[in-house]
């Protein structure tokens, strides 16, 4: 064979073998339902923002967010708070420029629902 050609059939080889392994990290894991809720409080930037979050054993499974911090526009930012701190088990994450108090606010909620828990982090 043409030794252009091997390389092109090396490379899409390695680009696909790349494309499953991506497609197989991003499979979400099963979900596990919370045997715990503890809920919190913290100062949104307008109203106070209430966490109940969820725990199976040691870890963190769900929150929930109730507030009224600018509906709509302060979604984006919970949605992706939220995310990041059962990701990291966690809530020593960063707040999100553009709604910095409401996320500071969910933050002070989960960290005082956590330490109700007595969950360590």
């Amino acid at each position: 064979m043409d030794s252009d050609l091997m390389k092109v059939l090396g490379a899409a080889g390695g680009i696909a073998i790349v494309a499953i392994a991506v497609i197989f990290f991003s499979i979400p894991a099963e979900a596990v339902a919370a045997e715990e809720f503890y809920s919190g409080s913290g100062e949104g930037y307008y109203w106070t923002i209430e966490a109940e979050v969820g725990l199976a054993g040691d870890r963190i499974v769900s929150i929930k967010v109730e507030h009224e911090d600018t509906p709509g526009l302060a979604d984006g930012a919970i949605d992706a708070v939220v995310k990041e701190i059962i990701a990291k088990q966690s809530p020593d994450v960063d707040t999100i420029s553009g709604a910095t108090g409401t996320t500071r606010g969910l933050i002070e909620a989960v960290k005082e629902a956590l330490d109700k828990a007595g969950f360590s982090y």
